[in-house]
């Protein structure tokens, strides 16, 4: 049984308002996704706690039902990935406190996948030149349509292009298994340190290159404790965002 269908049907069978309110939230997430729209919120946590695991066992909940629900909660993200090619959570919440914290600028988004994350700073009225290296759409069918115009040229062919015309670059979910990402780092530093670099991801974790995590000088700015307030943990992934040196 699909993922969704099977989805629906547990929460129907357990009938609980808390995990409603779960499937509710992930329901206007596939509406905007199934669009090409962002979500306007972020989601909620997902999945089931020991306190609400007790509270559907005593409700009479089948254990096995309660176990499948609880891990298709958590695996929203793999849906959403496979369906959609997005694997930053980004929101339209998001992108409006990062415009009144950070204002108006010229982006230059590198390893941009299908440009989740340009789109939401373009509907904000910011310039952004769009850019990914295109070799894994070859693979993945998601990216054959990408929601904003991207230029085919890989992260530091991007630098050396647009550099000098942005006053950020921004980077999301770059690969862990890909060292490309310190290569990016250096050139930064060399050449283009005058620009802001944000970085959506997990550190040390799913996202970016240990290498990469081990030579980034993560920059303290307290506007990102309010912008990462939009981008909350919602499964195992604590992705955020970050300005690196």
């Amino acid at each position: 049984m699909p993922y969704w269908t099977k989805l629906l049907q547990l929460n129907q069978v357990l009938a609980n308002p808390v995990l409603d309110a779960q499937v509710q939230a992930m329901s206007a997430w596939r509406e905007a996704l199934a669009k090409r729209q962002l979500p306007k919120h972020p989601l909620p946590r997902l999945g089931i706690d020991e306190s609400l695991y007790l509270d559907l066992v005593m409700a009479g909940g089948d254990v096995k039902s309660i176990q499948t629900m609880d891990k298709m909660l958590r695996n929203f993200r793999q849906y959403f990935a496979y369906h959609y090619g997005m694997w930053s959570s980004v929101n339209l919440d998001l992108f409006q406190t990062w415009q009144s914290l950070f204002g108006p600028m010229r982006y230059l988004e590198v390893a941009s996948g299908n440009g989740y994350l340009s789109a939401g700073l373009k509907a904000q009225g910011n310039s952004v030149i769009t850019t990914d290296a295109l070799t894994w759409t070859q693979e993945n069918m998601t990216g054959r349509t990408p929601l904003v115009q991207t230029e085919a040229l890989t992260a530091n062919a991007a630098l050396w292009a647009y550099g000098d015309q942005v006053d950020a670059v921004v980077m999301a979910w770059s690969p862990d298994r890909d060292i490309n990402d310190a290569h990016t780092l250096h050139l930064m530093r060399r050449q283009f340190p005058q620009l802001l670099w944000f970085v959506i991801g997990e550190r040390n974790g799913a996202t970016d290159s240990q290498l990469f995590w081990s030579l980034a000088r993560i920059q303290a700015d307290r506007r990102l404790l309010k912008l990462n307030r939009q981008l909350p943990q919602f499964d195992a992934i604590n992705e955020r965002i970050y300005l690196i040196q």
